[in-house]
């Protein structure tokens, strides 16, 4: 595959594009949780990658790959990519709970007696 590496630049330089326009409008000052948490599923989904064929090594984004193994192979091949993606997610919600605590955590008064 002659183009492999172009094909991952164009494709992280939109995603990038995307990630910034999305970044400026999930901003909601009350609800930071969901701020966090729609900003680092995003991110999972978008930059999660995963090998593109059974028998190739080559990489490919774990959504697209998800999505055509289903229409081309049948339910039966989706597993393959769902559950690198369905991890990255899981790991992606725990880690902007973890940056939510610690930002409101700080940003609480401490209470000294």
């Amino acid at each position: 595959m002659a183009n492999y590496g172009l094909f991952w630049l164009v494709y992280l330089l939109a995603s990038t594009l995307f990630i910034v326009i999305f970044w400026r409008l999930f901003r909601f000052k009350r609800a930071l949780l969901l701020t966090y948490l729609m900003r680092a599923l995003a991110l999972a989904l978008i930059f999660t990658p995963w090998v593109s064929h059974v028998d190739g090594s080559y990489l490919a984004p774990a959504l697209m790959v998800l999505a055509l193994d289903t229409i081309t192979l049948g339910a039966q091949a989706a597993p393959r990519a769902f559950v690198p993606l369905f991890l990255s997610l899981l790991l992606s919600c725990g880690v902007a709970a973890l940056v939510w605590a610690r930002k409101r955590k700080s940003r609480l008064p401490s209470s000294r007696i």
